[in-house]
C-alpha cells in the first residue's frame, strides 16, 4: 500500500516535470495574440453557455434513454412515433395586460352584487305583496258573499257595519295646500 502511493506520487512528479519542460519549449512569440473587445467576449460567452445548456439537456435525454431501456422500452421506436405526432398550429403567446385594475374590478363586482341582491329582494317583496293582496281579496270576497248569502236565506238585509257618514266632517281649509297647475 505504501509502495503504491509513493509510486503514484513519483508518477505525478514526472508528469509535472514533463509539462513544465514542454511549456518552456514553446516559444511565446510563435503563438498568435488574441485581441477581442467586450462585445465579442460577451457574444462568445453566450454561445458557449447555450452549447453547455444544450449538452446538459442532451445528458438528461441520455439518462432518460438509459432509464427507459432498463425498463424494456425501445426508445428509438418511441422517438420515431413521437416525431410523427402533429400538434397543430402553435398557440400564440399572449402578452399580459399591464394596466389591470384589481381594486376597480372588485369594487364593480361588489356594486353589481348589491344591485342584484336589491333587485332580487324587490321582486320577492312585490311577489309577496301581490300574493297577500290576492289572499285578502279572496278572503274578503268569500266573507262578503257568505254574509250576503246568509242574509238572503234568512230574509235579512246586509249585516255589514254601517257606512260612515262623511257629511258631518269638518274641513279645516288652513291645512289644505293648493295644487300648482
Amino acid at each position: 500500500m505504501v509502495y503504491q502511493s509513493t509510486d503514484q506520487s513519483t508518477m505525478l512528479k514526472q508528469i509535472l516535470e514533463r509539462s513544465k519542460l514542454q511549456a518552456s519549449m514553446v516559444d511565446h512569440h510563435d503563438l498568435p495574440s488574441i485581441d477581442r473587445d467586450l462585445e465579442q467576449i460577451d457574444s462568445q460567452t453566450k454561445i458557449l453557455s447555450n452549447k453547455t445548456t444544450q449538452l446538459k439537456d442532451d445528458n438528461v435525454d441520455i439518462r432518460a434513454h438509459y432509464f427507459l431501456a432498463q425498463s424494456g422500452v425501445n426508445t428509438q421506436v418511441l422517438m420515431r412515433e413521437l416525431g410523427t405526432i402533429h400538434l397543430g398550429v402553435p398557440i400564440e403567446q399572449r402578452q399580459p395586460i399591464q394596466d389591470t385594475d384589481v381594486d376597480g374590478y372588485f369594487y364593480q363586482k361588489r356594486t353589481q352584487t348589491i344591485v342584484d341582491l336589491i333587485q332580487s329582494e324587490k321582486q320577492e317583496i312585490i311577489s309577496d305583496s301581490e300574493n297577500a293582496f290576492e289572499q285578502d281579496l279572496h278572503r274578503n270576497w268569500t266573507e262578503s258573499r257568505q254574509r250576503i248569502y246568509d242574509g238572503i236565506l234568512k230574509g235579512q238585509q246586509d249585516t255589514s257595519p254601517p257606512m260612515m257618514d262623511i257629511s258631518k266632517l269638518k274641513l279645516n281649509m288652513s291645512k289644505v295646500v293648493p295644487a300648482d297647475v
